[in-house]
């Protein structure tokens, strides 16, 4: 205790003199605060609120302390983002808020669940647990009444499970749910293991730069990822409400006010009605040739307290059967997103039972995706949700269920171990690729470099990248809703090894045009050597509500960017992004979807460093390159800063609170770096709770 006092005492003066040395409104200063004094702080608190709460339970006595300390907690966040942002991506007083709270409820879990003699121990316990997490909802402020419940009653025989059957600490739970933050501050050695990765294969010398260019035969695939449906998505509607998902509800009241959802879709929190999905299937089918289509998860929308087996079923299979009818004969290849399962994100092991299990879903996609597979597919998607198959003689595809990875996904916390088997069947599933002669798409909806991917899950699938880099030609993503790209490097020697192209988003959600991506492939290697990425204005679309959006073209990839679309090409090509602002700011706004509120937001100098760091970041533990691009690009800008009186690309100035910008995380870096007023709130915070004892 002592020496937390004293790293207190340091952060509260280093705080006041930064605040002391501010004279100008609005100068971009920010503070670096060390991992260990935040983790040190947030530990103190959580242990001081989960005895106030165990306190609270055995005796039903609220405390002086209990109320102050809750009511600052209930303060000090924003109640939205923590819902709706990636654990990567919060404000750092809403990161601090979720890691005090993640620890201090998961020990009075912990503590009252496994000790014979606590009050969440014996019969009755579920509905004890309910009453808690209610409790915890409504004092600290989390979301509405509704979302609260909905999400707890969904995801509270699960947790329950994980509880009474696995050894997770508060400490090793919460560093592994935010694992790119201050409150990574436990090990696990079931949570640290490696896979068993051929060997025999020639050692990497440089990096991969055998890409045909683009040709007129070259063989096209559409990509449809994160669509995303909203069956209840009402025109007219509330899309400014305070849960997570908008555009539903209260059309009565906001029908013809800046409030009102429209028809084509919304900017704000919402996610797509049917006929804006159906116009992109027209659109597609229409102006593009689909030799393949892929589907690269999440078609539920994000009203992730409303989830039911019943209505994810409904939407999977509607969206399943319009692409069969859309496409035909073009076969489809689809992937898991984290939102297909009821409840949201939670992708079970094998041996659970069936009520906590994620069986039924793994054999309703089966169904709905047997029009396109063959039937050797059915062991491994009936095991995991993960399969292989070849289109054509030596043409493989092997797609992934990437929630392995997923630190929302909170089976992962119930064994580290588990997560083993598929990756293996991956890397066996490679080898036996390269032995036949085999190009091979690979298919997973999480990019590897996610900030809610598990960094040894991570870790180990770019070593399978690493050691197939010839085998491998192309990776397709999704989950960003960002229409971006990545570049994965080997670990000895840093070579460009693979390229994975993410497709951006057909959703709206959030601030964002519908899109959709095709590519061109090479037909020998199999390599993409182009793509053309197709939006509409959402803006213009809603002024005209009875005619259909005007898709059109937003970029050409070679026209704007490169020819060389090997990884040694597009390595080079973070280089010339780094060395010209301007060249990065145009792959910034196609990264947006051009979309009106990040275009009028715009992107600042830490915007851009994020959006050029997450193409350099496939595990985020390793982060050489992007500090290295980071390094560059910061002097480019200041050097154009200096030398330059205007032109057509200015410096774009900042997200501002009013309007939003991208929301990539401090350049990329994975640091606890604050701002200035938040870290001045953040300390004012921490001691008005601490006086309070």
């Amino acid at each position: 205790m002592r020496g937390i006092g004293i790293q207190l005492a340091v952060a509260l003066a280093c705080g006041l003199l930064v605040v002391s040395a501010v004279n100008l409104p609005g100068v971009p200063i920010h503070f670096d605060m060390d991992d260990s004094i935040l983790s040190a702080i947030a530990d103190d608190i959580s242990e001081r609120l989960a005895k106030e709460y165990i306190t609270y339970l055995k005796t039903g006595v609220e405390t002086p302390e209990f109320l102050k300390l809750t009511n600052q907690l209930a303060k000090s966040h924003s109640q939205k983002d923590i819902f709706t942002r990636n654990m990567p991506d919060l404000e750092p007083r809403d990161s601090f808020f979720v890691c005090v709270a993640c620890r201090s409820v998961m020990r009075v879990f912990i503590r009252t669940i496994r000790d014979e003699d606590g009050e969440l121990h014996g019969e009755n316990s579920s509905v004890l647990m309910k009453d808690f997490a209610m409790d915890v909802c409504r004092r600290l402020n989390l979301q509405t009444e509704e979302v609260c419940e909905g999400l707890i009653d969904s995801n509270l025989p699960t947790v329950e499970y994980i509880m009474r059957n696995s050894e997770s600490d508060s400490q090793s739970f919460c560093s592994l749910f935010m694992e790119y933050s201050f409150c990574n501050a436990g090990s696990n050695a079931d949570y640290n293991w490696t896979l068993t990765v051929d060997n025999t294969g020639e050692a990497l010398s440089g990096p991969k730069s055998d890409t045909p260019t683009y040709s007129e035969s070259d063989i096209r695939i559409c990509q449809f990822t994160d669509i995303h449906h909203d069956p209840l998505y009402t025109p007219g509607s509330l899309a400014t409400c305070a849960e997570p998902m908008c555009c539903q509800r209260n059309k009565e009241t906001t029908e013809g006010t800046s409030d009102a959802a429209g028809y084509w879709g919304d900017y704000r929190d919402c996610d797509l009605p049917w006929h804006a999905f159906e116009s992109a299937l027209d659109h597609a089918v229409a102006n593009t040739k689909c030799d393949y289509v892929y589907q690269t998860g999440d078609i539920v929308d994000h009203m992730v307290w409303a989830t039911s087996v019943e209505k994810n079923t409904e939407v999977l299979t509607k969206v399943s059967q319009r692409l069969n009818e859309a496409f035909g004969d073009v076969p489809v290849y689809p992937c898991i997103g984290n939102h297909e399962p009821h409840p949201l994100n939670l992708f079970s092991p094998e041996g659970v039972p069936d009520e906590i299990s994620t069986k039924w879903l793994y054999e309703h996609l089966y169904n709905d995706w047997s029009k396109w597979l063959p039937v050797e597919t059915k062991e491994t998607i009936l095991k995991g949700g993960y399969y292989t198959v070849v289109p054509k003689k030596g043409f493989r595809i092997i797609a992934l269920n990437s929630n392995d990875c997923y630190t929302d996904n909170f089976w992962l916390y119930h064994s580290g171990t588990d997560k083993i088997p598929q990756l293996q069947w991956f890397h066996d599933t490679l080898l036996e690729a390269e032995k036949a002669g085999e190009y091979v798409h690979v298919l997973t909806h999480i990019p590897s470099g996610d900030g809610t991917c598990w960094s040894v899950w991570a870790r180990e699938f770019n070593r399978c990248i690493t050691r197939f880099s010839s085998t491998i030609s192309g990776i397709f993503t999704g989950h960003s809703h960002k229409d971006e790209l990545f570049v994965y490097y080997s670990e000895e020697g840093g070579h460009a090894t693979a390229v994975a192209w993410n497709g951006g988003a057909v959703t709206t959600y959030s601030n964002k045009n519908p899109n959709y991506r095709e590519y061109a492939v090479n037909p020998e290697t199999f390599t993409v050597t182009n793509h053309w990425t197709w939006i509409y204005n959402l803006t213009d679309a809603n002024l005209k509500p009875d005619e259909q959006p005007e898709w059109f073209l937003e970029y050409e990839f070679i026209k704007e960017f490169t020819e060389d679309t090997s990884p040694a090409g597009i390595d080079k090509l973070l280089d010339q992004f780094a060395e010209n602002p301007a060249l990065m700011r145009k792959y910034w706004r196609f990264r947006v979807t051009s979309a009106d509120p990040q275009v009028n937001g715009g992107c600042d100098r830490t915007c851009l460093a994020g959006s050029l760091c997450r193409a350099a970041v496939t595990i985020n533990s390793q982060t050489g390159r992007c500090e290295e691009l980071r390094e560059k690009l910061f002097a480019s800008l200041d050097n154009e800063e200096n030398t330059s009186s205007g032109g057509d690309e200015p410096t774009t100035p900042g997200p501002s609170s009013s309007t939003p910008g991208d929301e990539d995380d401090n350049g990329g870096g994975g640091s606890s770096t604050l701002g200035l007023l938040s870290i001045s709130s953040l300390l004012a915070i921490v001691l008005s709770i601490r006086l309070s004892f």
